[in-house]
């Protein structure tokens, strides 16, 4: 470390105390060399927070109660003027703001 330091210094002195040099000219650069731009990856979807939300323990499993506090919460969300049912309105409203379209009636 030492050398490098002593090596350096009459270096910097040197670039420091020697005469300025003309710059060159500022060519501008040729398109057709130019690298392609590099299209960024597409990233997959965002992964799932929470892969057992009903799991509110956080123990690993879902028990039977657990699942229908998760069940009532989503009831909840889909009763958009709570009155204790859900039209078929409603159910659409809901699957069309989760999934981002309805799903299909079976028939």
């Amino acid at each position: 470390m030492l050398v490098l330091a002593i090596v350096a210094v009459p270096i910097v002195i040197s670039a420091q105390t020697s005469s300025p040099t003309t710059p060159a000219p500022v060519v501008p650069p040729d398109p057709a060399t130019q690298p392609a731009p590099v299209t960024p990856p597409v990233s997959p979807a965002p992964p799932i927070d929470d892969p057992m939300p009903m799991d509110l323990d956080g123990d690993g499993v879902v028990t039977a109660a657990e699942h229908a506090a998760g069940a009532r919460a989503l009831f909840e969300h889909m009763d958009a003027d709570h009155d204790g049912r859900v039209t078929r309105r409603e159910m659409a409203d809901f699957q069309r703001q989760v999934l981002g379209a309805a799903i299909p009636p079976v028939r």
